[in-house]
């Protein structure tokens, strides 16, 4: 089979518009949104609340500032998006719970025969509460159990609550700040989405491999089956509540199958092999791709966002070793707490450390770092408007730059003459 080559910049651009980076609209709507979501298929969750949570801010980097009660209102009055494992914990629009149910059917059989024995009691009397009360979190429960060491801290009312969602008896009906509230599933996914035929394991698997590449644009295996954790650990747990595993036991492991897997999707020409400039492991992507010949987009993407979700990919793409700090000591820092990449154009050309101050109405840009090759006087007008738009979507009054990085002093003389001109302009 013909192998096609790519540049690395033709890589770049692909990868950029695949993400749906590019011309924002000018008022950003839900359709907008049901489209973005459409496209790249998963928002993920994180507790991480120092600039705003994790799922709302890559509409923002693709679309501007939007009104996050849309995307609160397509996951849970609508119910046109769902919560589940997708690349971590993730919104997922309900075109791919059929593509995610062998991960719930896995657990079900072993989980009811848990359920009967006495060992499983106390998760039968969970799920039987949710069940006359509705949506509850871990707290409402009558007996919320006791808090262990281990698993995140978590007590054995929430161990149950889990993995009844993981075997998908339950689901996400909703969020009171950012706890998870846990009902039925039939009284939260839409019926016609239950009812929707799932397809078998590997053939699911597949179909997941092929959304991946189409959203990734380009990557290689490691990148693409990464994009939804397909084939990784959650995939191939023993089945059963992870209490009841022996300790080391891994002999209820399933073995893995991605390779074969992405080697009949390109037999079957649904994945096509390609070749990256400077890339030494081979790379796939869609029989559709386009690779346009240039890309203005600007934006700040979180450590979250699916662009840099996997971090040997960004580097090989753009150069940059970009990894989260986020559990680092601080001491031991070298850019910061939450830091995001700034991409504009074709590539991405610094990083930031932010925080949003809500006491103070400021967003903090706490360090700034260009890239290698980087020009600060291209790049600081362009990030400051990057900046005060994120700053106005957060309902903050100000931005105030830190001296820290080698990017901050362009900042803050840009700042400085930004208001200069401001001054002027009000005097004549």
């Amino acid at each position: 089979m013909r192998t096609t080559t790519l540049s690395l910049a033709e890589a770049r651009r692909l990868a950029i518009v695949s993400q749906a980076f590019g011309t924002r609209p000018a008022k950003p709507s839900i359709a907008h949104l049901r489209q973005l979501i459409g496209q790249l298929h998963a928002f993920q969750i994180d507790s991480v609340n120092v600039l705003t949570r994790a799922h709302y801010v890559p509409a923002f980097a693709r679309l501007g500032p939007y009104s996050v009660d849309l995307l609160d209102s397509l996951a849970y009055k609508r119910r046109e998006l769902f919560e589940f494992w997708g690349h971590a914990a993730c919104l997922l629009p309900n075109a791919l719970y059929p593509l995610v149910r062998y991960r719930m059917e896995w657990h079900v059989e072993h989980t009811r025969k848990y359920m009967k024995s006495r060992r499983g009691g106390y998760m039968t009397r969970v799920l039987a509460e949710v069940a006359e009360k509705g949506a509850l979190g871990a707290g409402d429960l009558s007996n919320p159990g006791t808090r262990s060491g281990s698993w995140w801290g978590w007590g054995t009312g929430k161990a149950a609550l889990e993995h009844l969602f993981d075997a998908g008896l339950l689901s996400i009906a909703g969020r009171r700040g950012f706890e998870r509230l846990y009902d039925l599933t039939e009284r939260v996914i839409p019926k016609p989405v239950l009812d929707a035929p799932a397809p078998p394991r590997e053939q699911a698997m597949k179909e997941l491999i092929c959304l991946a590449a189409s959203a990734c644009g380009v990557g290689t295996i490691v990148d693409v089956l990464g994009y939804f954790y397909v084939d990784a650990w959650h995939d191939r747990l023993p089945p059963g509540p992870y209490w009841e595993r022996p300790a080391g036991d891994a002999g209820g492991r399933r073995r893995p199958i991605a390779k074969r897997l992405v080697a009949e999707l390109v037999e079957e020409k649904r994945l096509i092999p390609v070749q990256v400039e400077g890339w030494t492991e081979p790379a796939y992507l869609s029989p559709g791709a386009r690779i346009p010949k240039h890309v203005d987009a600007r934006a700040l993407v979180t450590p979250f966002d699916s662009l840099v979700w996997e971090r040997d990919r960004i580097e090989r793409l753009f150069g940059m070793r970009y990894r989260i700090e986020l559990y680092t000591p601080a001491a031991r820092r070298q850019y910061g707490y939450y830091v995001c990449p700034f991409l504009l154009g074709d590539t991405l050309v610094a990083r930031c450390d932010l925080k949003a101050d809500r006491s103070q109405g400021i967003l903090r840009l706490q360090s700034a770092f260009l890239e290698p090759k980087q020009k600060a006087g291209a790049i600081a007008p362009a990030l400051m408007e990057e900046l005060d738009l994120m700053r106005q979507w957060l309902g903050l009054e100000h931005v105030q730059v830190a001296d820290r990085g080698d990017l901050a002093p362009a900042l803050r003389r840009h700042r400085r003459s930004s208001r200069r001109a401001d001054r002027q302009d009000l005097s004549d």
